[in-house]
């Protein structure tokens, strides 16, 4: 694919790290990384969220991959309750399917998320008594 079209851009680059405290100490066990999609609704580009549950500091590589392995865009983060938000500059075409690629450096451990889209229309048809 066209590195134009798929120019990469960090939107509200957000690398909060927020420091360990009881108040907060919700260390998801569970979900160690998260990705949610999120749609925009000011530019109508979709924006996904990626969350990094980890209360001790640690050490990521994130790469985002299109289907055919290519790397669009790659990052390695440092800290603890990481959370970044991603967003492409332009729409990606409808059959593109993207593979978020979560590392931790530490202990090499990796977790992979595939994101496809697909659309369909719902036509709703009422019919009311008049008389």
């Amino acid at each position: 694919m066209k590195s134009s079209v798929l120019s990469f851009l960090i939107a509200a680059v957000v690398a909060t790290t927020v420091s360990a405290t009881p108040a907060i100490a919700n260390d998801n066990a569970e979900k160690p990384v998260e990705l949610e999609y999120i749609k925009s609704a000011k530019t109508e580009l979709p924006i996904y969220q990626l969350r990094l549950n980890n209360l001790t500091k640690g050490t990521y590589a994130v790469a985002i991959k299109d289907e055919t392995g290519d790397v669009l865009y790659n990052e390695t983060l440092s800290g603890s309750k990481i959370v970044r938000n991603y967003q492409f500059d332009t729409a990606l075409p409808a059959s593109v399917k993207l593979t978020f690629e979560v590392s931790n450096v530490k202990n090499n451990s990796v977790k992979v998320y595939s994101v496809s889209k697909s659309s369909k229309t719902v036509e709703v048809v009422i019919v009311h008594e008049v008389k």
